[in-house]
């Protein structure tokens, strides 16, 4: 009898852990983290050494394949993480089908229109080749690969995947084995050599990534990719001109209008005003620059604005002064250029300098040159904003109140010091936004508690995952919650948030200060010339409204201009609509503005729940 009242217990008990239901994550920050213990190995070592990097890749599977069994994960980017990365395992085993199945798995996750065409589609198509003829020499396989490869993009609504197909060529434009080393060598190892027996796994995600890359990329890429990416995008490109849908929409205003001023505040990494006419600038007319609090309001020489440093402490120069760390900065100008120039197979003497640049890097001048190319995209991230916020607004006074962003491949890590500072300097900026009347903010910048968490474990902080992570969420939390306060007690202030670039879901990355909710607060999402979906943007219900982030023309700091693309370049362009409403109108509430700007905004052809802004049909509303 006991051994049956055990037995019909047991029995009672897996039923039981059966009927469990899985653990709900709805926050990126509540996903389960997994560190790596390295042995002392270097990173180049699981490039050379496949049982090393086999015995890494089972460590990583069997981690990822745990959470996705007691966990229900919200974001559907996330599991396509987890997919990509069982396909990668898969192929590192040389299990081609698994990695298909894995491939074909993710793809059912995505929600874009070109996602559904290009998830890894090169990936599947290699593999697809090697099943088929598991016996061809090297040379009969690239020719086989080759046919496929073609084969599979003439299949592809050109219309559709034309920003993936750019970004794809023009990287492996500067793809290189020199590269690949600089990257591993450069970055990946001094996050090892720091954080010891605590390696995150983001980096063991990429070491494998990069092995894949050194065997399935690498080899191909003059027979194979460039030239079938190239013939098709030249068969198509001609045929399927891109159709700018925003001239119609947008509207410029003159001078001789009757309009009231509409002060701005471009919340970024620093503005050189000098680049815009006086009227586009704000101008504090009881500071002088003398290097002088001359009207006592706690900031010396704020003539044009604010400014703070990478350590939350006031400093005087609203444009950050990059010459006094890299004096050959312009150079990097023209290799941002390039670089563009290149995602966007723009022909130019900048893309050739840049290619030409990269193919004689050494490895150890990988990791110096990226970081300098940060540094410069950084420097002139808020001017290019703050000329897409004024465009054809005579009115729009732009006032410039500075961030300072790190560059670094590992950057110094967050403390309770800085954390203090950069809670306060939230609360003193919205205070000194309100002091001076701005009636609009964009805000083209996020982070969240996870990145906290990994820049302390690249540091080497913490003893373990709930160390760091108690850590993270102390000191994030107090920069949120500041940042939240200061927003909500400004409630005569629209606040105006680029969504992201990541891919995502707005809600489940739950970044700052695009997870937060406010009735002031609208977040921007962006979509291309012809108002379909960038392959960039993070979406979601959160997002408001969509406008154009891709390839938009702006100012540079010196008054050159040139085209970025990203959520951070849309929000902008919600924030112009604003200010041309308030300018207009001054005695609209701010609840008043973001509903003429929805209500204005029409549903995308894609996707109707994709609004995207109509300045016209907005301002138009006014009558």
């Amino acid at each position: 009898m006991k051994k049956l009242i055990v037995g019909l217990l047991m029995l009672f008990a897996i039923q039981f852990v059966f009927a469990q239901e899985k653990i709900k994550i709805e926050r990126a920050e509540d996903l389960p983290k997994h560190y790596y213990d390295l042995k002392g190995n270097k990173a180049m070592d699981y490039i050379n050494n496949r049982a090393l990097l086999l015995e890494l890749a089972g460590k990583l599977e069997a981690n990822l394949r745990d959470d996705l069994e007691k966990y229900d994960i919200q974001d559907k980017a996330t599991r396509r993480g987890y997919y990509s990365m069982f396909s990668v395992i898969s192929f590192l085993k040389n299990d081609f089908e698994p990695a298909l199945d894995e491939i074909h798995a993710g793809r059912k996750l995505t929600e874009k229109e070109s996602d559904k065409y290009m998830w890894n589609l090169t990936e599947e198509v290699y593999m697809k080749t090697k099943l088929e003829h598991p016996d061809l020499p090297e040379e009969a396989f690239k020719a086989a690969f080759k046919t496929n490869l073609e084969a599979a993009l003439e299949k592809m609504p050109f219309e559709v995947v034309r920003e993936e197909i750019e970004a794809m060529t023009g990287s492996l434009d500067i793809l290189s084995a020199n590269l690949l080393q600089g990257i591993i060598e450069g970055q990946l190892q001094p996050i090892i050599d720091k954080a010891e027996k605590q390696v995150p796994e983001f980096v063991a995600n990429q070491l494998l990534g990069l092995r894949m890359t050194y065997d399935m990329t690498l080899p191909y890429v003059e027979e194979v990719y460039k030239p079938v990416f190239q013939a098709y995008y030249d068969k198509n490109h001609v045929e399927v001109e891109m159709v700018d849908i925003w001239k119609e929409r947008d509207i410029a205003f003159t001078n001789d209008m009757k309009l009231t001023p509409v002060v701005v505040g471009i919340w970024d990494a620093g503005v050189d005003e000098s680049v815009f006419p006086e009227n586009n600038r704000w101008v504090n007319k009881a500071e002088k620059p003398n290097g002088k609090d001359d009207d006592n309001n706690g900031y010396v020489d704020d003539i044009n604005g604010i400014a703070y440093d990478i350590n939350g402490n006031k400093v005087s120069e609203i444009l950050f002064p990059i010459a006094e760390v890299n004096s050959n900065y312009h150079q990097y100008e023209k290799y941002l250029k390039g670089l563009m120039d290149l995602q966007a197979m723009i022909k130019s003497e900048e893309a050739d300098e840049l290619k030409k640049y990269i193919s004689a890097l050494t490895p150890d001048e990988v990791n110096p040159f990226v970081e300098n190319l940060g540094l410069y995209g950084n420097f002139s991230h808020g001017t290019h904003v703050a000329g897409i916020a004024a465009k054809g607004n005579p009115q729009a006074k732009i006032l410039a109140a500075r961030l300072t962003f790190p560059y670094e491949n590992i950057p110094a890590p967050p403390t309770m010091e800085t954390s203090k500072n950069w809670a306060q300097l939230y609360k003193n900026t919205v205070q000194y936004f309100k002091d001076n009347h701005v009636r609009v903010v964009n805000m083209s910048w996020g982070y969240s508690q996870n990145y906290y968490e990994s820049v302390l474990a690249m540091n080497g902080i913490g003893e373990n995952e709930e160390e760091r992570k108690a850590l993270a969420k102390k000191l994030f939390g107090m920069e949120k919650d500041a940042l939240y306060t200061a927003m909500k007690d400004a409630p005569d202030i629209l606040f105006v948030v680029a969504a992201g670039n990541a891919n995502n879901d707005v809600d489940f990355a739950n970044d700052i200060p695009a997870g937060l909710t406010l009735p002031n607060l609208m977040k921007v999402g962006a979509v291309d010339m012809e108002g379909k979906e960038t392959g960039f943007t993070t979406i979601g219900k959160g997002v408001d409204v969509y406008s154009n982030g891709y390839e938009v023309e702006s100012f540079i700091p010196g008054g050159e201009t040139r085209k970025y693309s990203g959520t951070s370049m849309a929000s902008p362009q919600v924030v112009n609509l604003a200010a041309k409403l308030w300018a207009k109108n001054p005695d609209l509430s701010v609840a008043e503005v973001k509903n003429l700007i929805i209500k204005g905004a029409t549903p995308s052809a894609e996707k109707p729940e994709i609004l995207l802004i109509y300045p016209q049909r907005s301002l138009g509303m006014l009558q």
